[in-house]
């Protein structure tokens, strides 16, 4: 009995220098040369090259709506093909040093809905002059 009540202070010991380690870093897909603005001008012309990086847009969209369900971006409003290749374009002429993720945050922070306003409980809004 002993030995295990041992064993139990042991693991929960452990426990605080499991919550001290750092999380573990974010992985992006794209690599420095080909999340960079740069690349993405270079993919002009490219429709194969260009829809993969739309492709890769779509799914960090998807991904943002999953973890953000109070703050969706609507199918329907978020552009697709040349429109969407436009947009970059100029994201990149105007902000050359960024990269094409950082495009990708910012139209989605455009195109986001905000969370709808909170609703007073019925019977505590103002009172009704008498």
């Amino acid at each position: 009995m002993k030995a295990l009540t041992l064993i139990a202070l042991l693991a929960l010991a452990t426990i605080p220098c499991m919550a001290a380690r750092p999380a573990p870093s974010v992985n992006i897909i794209f690599t420095a040369e080909n999340a960079s603005c740069a690349a993405w001008m270079k993919s002009a012309g490219n429709k194969l090259v260009r829809a993969q990086y739309e492709f890769w847009a779509r799914g960090f969209v998807s991904g943002h709506n999953y973890a953000n369900s109070s703050h969706q971006v609507r199918t329907s409003a978020f552009p697709a093909g040349d429109e969407l290749y436009q947009h970059f374009d100029q994201f990149c002429r105007d902000n050359p040093q960024q990269s094409f993720v950082e495009g990708v945050i910012k139209l989605v922070m455009q195109l986001r809905e905000s969370p709808a306003p909170a609703k007073s409980p019925p019977g505590k809004g103002v009172p009704a002059a008498r």
